[in-house]
């Protein structure tokens, strides 16, 4: 069978780390496992073609391949098919592969755009033509990394064959005639995740049906395959079209067309957080794709931030956030607000689970983003909402102290990240803290707002923190049951009385006089806001 050329063992993963090598470049290692990648890059479109071509034998057929390279990636945008006559010699697979292994091994090296191969069958080979160029922007779908895995893993082999199964039984071809059938197939990544029929029509002929003959049906699935080495979610429109012929008992056909859909994207999506999220989930897909499967491996690599804007970003996309409503619906509502707000919020949420938990939801969420929900078996899926669950009331439930800390310190390196300048000079002229404008204390009174988001912190030096803090002790004095309003206008005094401190640097001893005036005045319009007690 044809499609067995695309099961190449060998899934070897090209992750080293640049540790040899000196200065800003690339270590050897990560230069020879780059150039790997875009060997194997080379390898597995060369099988993809001779999937496709090696099967065809009739002279004057045209086979036309679109591809986007980039950074020595290739993924395939589009294919065309053009009939031929009558039959040719065969062709041996090895001088298929030394024609055009050369073509694709230029299309690697640093060339960026669509690159164009049409292939025409002639007697006893092949003629190629090719055509590229740098203009245009990237598509969406596309790769911007080279992927070292060669062929095809047996599961997407096998998803593609019973996909082109389907397809093929929707082509109903009449006896002594010709039909087409256009189709729109859903791609997830690797997966082909559905279908919706866009329209059949019998062009000749109506006699009885005729079943399609197997080399069609496969010739369905080698069309799919090639397909499945985008990125993301993606839809591809399908043409086939089967004709009948005297006194054969199945029709035969092609595959006039196959096209990536480039949809417009949604208004209300920050384009640059989806740029950043596909970023992001590009590289974890290429390490998926290159065999690290195991969670704790993979995730590794990543930071609590890219994990956070990895999971917000896939809720957005995927429509995932369905399979956590009904348990998490403040979280829901959270998240799908979307950009980096979203996913700092959940950054600062998953803070507060304890480790194994942490490690126990990425775990169950990478293989929701790689294999799909319904990859999920019951007891990982009630596992997963259960944790969705957890969230929803810790969100809802007063931090501990030891949550504080955890989120003091994560809001010290926030400010040190954002503003490095004034982080070093507010150390240089003495001590500073991280003064949370809706103190720590009162987090769950909002539980859908991130609590370490940069709006809500403001450096301070350390008397002014202390005045601050004496303003809040205040509240307490008349208010045991503080409510979301109290604390909202307590924070509009402070930061009406100590803006001016806001951020700026302090020395021990200035403004001493200023200072007890703001924290006198705080005081009087908390009082007066509260009854006595």
């Amino acid at each position: 069978m044809m499609l067995a050329v695309l099961l190449m063992a060998g899934c070897a993963s090209a992750r080293v780390a640049g540790a040899e090598g000196s200065g800003g470049g690339l270590g050897r290692m990560e230069v020879e496992a780059q150039a790997d990648a875009r060997r194997a890059e080379v390898e597995t479109a060369l099988g993809h073609l001779w999937s496709v071509a090696g099967e065809e034998k009739k002279v004057g057929a045209r086979l036309v391949f679109t591809f986007w390279a980039q950074n020595g990636a290739l993924t395939l945008l589009r294919y065309r098919e053009e009939p031929g006559h009558r039959e040719g010699r065969r062709v041996a697979e090895d001088s298929f592969a030394r024609q055009l292994r050369p073509l694709l091994t230029e299309y690697v090296r640093g060339r960026s755009g669509e690159v164009v191969l049409t292939l025409m069958r002639r007697e006893s080979g092949w003629a190629v033509d090719s055509d590229a160029t740098a203009q245009g922007s990237r598509p969406p779908e596309a790769k911007t990394q080279p992927v070292n895995r060669r062929g095809v893993p047996a599961e997407t082999l096998a998803e593609a064959s019973e996909v082109a199964s389907k397809l093929a039984s929707l082509l109903v071809v009449p006896s002594g005639g010709a039909a087409s059938l256009r189709m729109e197939v859903v791609f997830e990544d690797d997966r082909i995740t559905g279908w919706e029929h866009r329209g059949y029509q019998v062009v000749a002929g109506g006699g009885s049906p005729r079943a399609l003959s197997e080399a069609f049906v496969e010739k369905i699935a080698r069309v799919l395959l090639p397909f499945t080495h985008g990125v993301g979610r993606r839809t591809v429109a399908l043409e086939l079209r089967g004709e009948t012929r005297e006194g054969e008992a199945f029709a035969h056909g092609l595959v006039p067309e196959a096209r990536t859909l480039h949809l417009i994207p949604e208004s209300n999506v920050d384009p640059d957080f989806a740029a950043e999220y596909r970023a992001l989930h590009e590289d974890i897909l290429r390490r998926w794709r290159e065999g690290v499967r195991e969670g704790a491996e993979l995730l590794a690599h990543y930071s609590l931030e890219e994990m956070s804007l990895w999971f917000v970003g896939g809720v957005l996309a995927r429509g995932t956030g369905l399979l956590f409503e009904a348990v998490a619906p403040m979280v829901m509502r959270a998240l799908t607000r979307g950009g980096m707000a979203a996913a700092g919020w959940f950054r600062t949420t998953l803070v507060r689970l304890p480790r194994a938990e942490r490690h126990a939801f990425e775990r169950l969420w990478m293989k929701v983003q790689m294999e799909g929900g319904e990859a999920l078996s019951r007891a990982e899926r009630d596992e997963l909402l259960a944790l969705m669950n957890r969230i929803e009331r810790l969100i809802r439930t007063p931090l501990n102290e030891h949550e504080r800390s955890a989120l003091r310190d994560a809001a010290r390196r926030y400010f040190q990240r954002s503003q490095p300048v004034l982080e070093k000079a507010m150390n240089i002229r003495g001590p500073y803290e991280i003064h949370h404008r809706c103190p720590l204390e009162y987090a769950h009174l909002f539980p859908a707002e991130d609590i370490n988001a940069g709006a809500n912190l403001k450096a301070v030096g350390q008397e002014v923190h202390q005045r601050i803090s004496s303003v809040w002790t205040e509240l307490r004095k008349y208010r045991s049951d503080v409510s979301r309003a109290d604390v909202e206008r307590v924070t509009s005094i402070i930061d009406e009385q100590f803006a001016r401190w806001y951020e700026k640097p302090y020395a021990r001893g200035d403004s001493t006089s200023e200072l007890e005036m703001a924290m006198n005045a705080a005081k009087r319009e908390v009082r007066s806001l509260f009854p006595s007690p």
